[in-house]
C-alpha cells in the first residue's frame, strides 16, 4: 500500500474513534463494587426438588391417615349408638346386666329338656332369664319364675316359650336373692306362691 493510502486509513480510524466518548477512570474499590455478584437463591437441582416433593407427599398422607382415624372413630360411635337405639327391651336389659361391674350369670338344665340361664346385676337392679329348647307344656299352663329369699318365694313373673322353646323374661325390680326357681303353674290360678312342679333351680348368690 502506498503512503497516501495508509494516511487515508489512519484518518478514517481516527474519525470513528473520535465519535466514542472515552470511559472514565474508576478507582479499584468502586470498580469491584460495581461488578456483578453471583446469585445465592435457593437451589433448584433435581435432588432438592424430589426431596421437597417427598416431604409434601408425606404431609398429605399423614393428614389423610389422621382424618381416616377420626372418621373411623366417629363411624364406630354412630354405629354403636344406632345399634343400641334399635335393641329390643330384652336385649337392652341383657346388655345392661352384662356391662355392669357386678354382672353375673348361671346356667342349669331344665327338667324335661332344655336349658335356662339367669343373668343378673344388683347394681343395675335387673335379672334376665333366657331359656332355650324347653319342651311344650299343657294347655292352660304357664311357667312362673320365683326369687327365693330366706326360703320365701317372691313372684318375679311368668313366661311362655316360642315354638323352639326359647323365651326371655326381664325382672326389672331385681334385688339379691338366694336362687331363682322356675315352676309350671295353672295360668288361671296363680296363688302367689309356687304350687306346681319345679323344673329349674338357678343359684344367684
Amino acid at each position: 500500500m502506498t503512503g497516501d493510502g495508509e494516511r487515508e486509513l489512519d484518518a478514517a480510524d481516527q474519525g470513528v474513534e473520535s465519535l466514542i466518548p472515552p470511559l472514565p477512570d474508576l478507582p479499584a474499590a468502586e470498580a469491584a463494587a460495581a461488578a456483578p455478584v453471583p446469585g445465592h437463591g435457593p437451589a433448584t437441582d433435581t435432588v432438592t426438588i424430589q426431596a421437597q416433593s417427598r416431604r409434601n407427599w408425606g404431609r398429605v398422607i399423614g393428614g389423610f391417615a389422621a382424618s381416616l382415624v377420626v372418621l373411623t372413630g366417629v363411624g364406630f360411635a354412630v354405629a354403636t349408638i344406632n345399634e343400641r337405639f334399635h335393641l329390643s327391651p330384652q336385649a337392652a336389659a341383657l346388655s345392661d346386666v352384662q356391662d355392669a361391674a357386678d354382672g353375673a350369670s348361671a346356667t342349669v338344665k331344665v327338667v324335661g329338656g332344655g336349658i335356662a340361664t339367669a343373668h343378673w346385676s344388683d347394681d343395675a337392679g335387673l335379672l334376665v332369664l333366657v331359656t332355650q329348647r324347653m319342651p311344650e307344656i299343657g294347655v292352660g299352663e304357664t311357667r312362673a319364675v320365683w326369687a327365693m329369699r330366706d326360703g320365701d318365694p317372691v313372684e318375679a313373673g311368668t313366661f311362655d316359650t316360642d315354638v323352639s322353646g326359647s323365651a326371655t323374661l326381664v325382672v326389672d325390680d331385681w334385688a339379691s336373692a338366694d336362687e331363682i326357681i322356675v315352676t309350671v303353674e295353672r295360668a288361671d290360678d296363680m296363688a302367689g306362691r309356687p304350687l306346681g312342679d319345679t323344673i329349674a333351680r338357678i343359684p344367684t348368690e
